[in-house]
Order: structure tokens, then sequence, then C-alpha cells
């Protein structure tokens, strides 16, 4: 890395394609976010 600047925006990116996009095999290899909806409107919380 070139600098601090650098390190936050690429772990940054990491952490939302990480918690949205990339599939989890604890989720059945569903992405984490749509399942957080699901879990959501399953408990009445939207």
């Amino acid at each position: 890395f070139y600098s601090l600047k650098e390190v936050q925006i690429l772990t940054e990116r990491w952490r939302r394609e990480y918690n949205t996009i990339r599939p989890h095999s604890s989720l059945g290899y569903r992405p984490p976010a749509p399942e957080t909806i699901r879990l959501k409107q399953a408990v009445g919380l939207t």
C-alpha cells in the first residue's frame, strides 16, 4: 500500500463485498445481506 487512505478504501470495499455480495456457507451459500432482510421480515422488524 502507498498510503493509509488507500488501505482504508480497499478495506471498506472488501468489507462491503464480504457483507453483502459474497456467499457464505453457513447461510446455504447465499449472501448475508438478503438473508438479513429475510430474517427481519420473518420476525416483523420491517
